[in-house]
């Protein structure tokens, strides 16, 4: 959490100091910053309320998914 916020402090910093203005709210990269920051919070709050209990998404199935993720997907072309 910490590396995170310290992160998203520096890097607004920078972009203040570059461009002369503050970084916009829309920014692409603050908006996934902040969203990474909320889910990171939800997490933390769900482990405290729970603790040594197993935390699942909502919804989710009472056993594992596993998840494979293409990095390599939106660089290829599409038809």
């Amino acid at each position: 959490m910490t590396e995170t916020t310290t992160l998203m402090e520096r890097n607004t910093t920078r972009f203040q100091q570059r461009h002369g203005r503050p970084m916009p709210d829309d920014n692409v990269w603050l908006l996934q910053r902040r969203a990474e920051r909320d889910a990171l919070v939800k997490l933390l709050d769900a482990m405290r309320a729970n603790p040594g209990r197993a935390i699942q998404g909502a919804g989710s199935p009472s056993t594992p998914t596993p998840v494979s993720i293409d990095l390599t997907r939106h660089r290829k072309p599409q038809p």
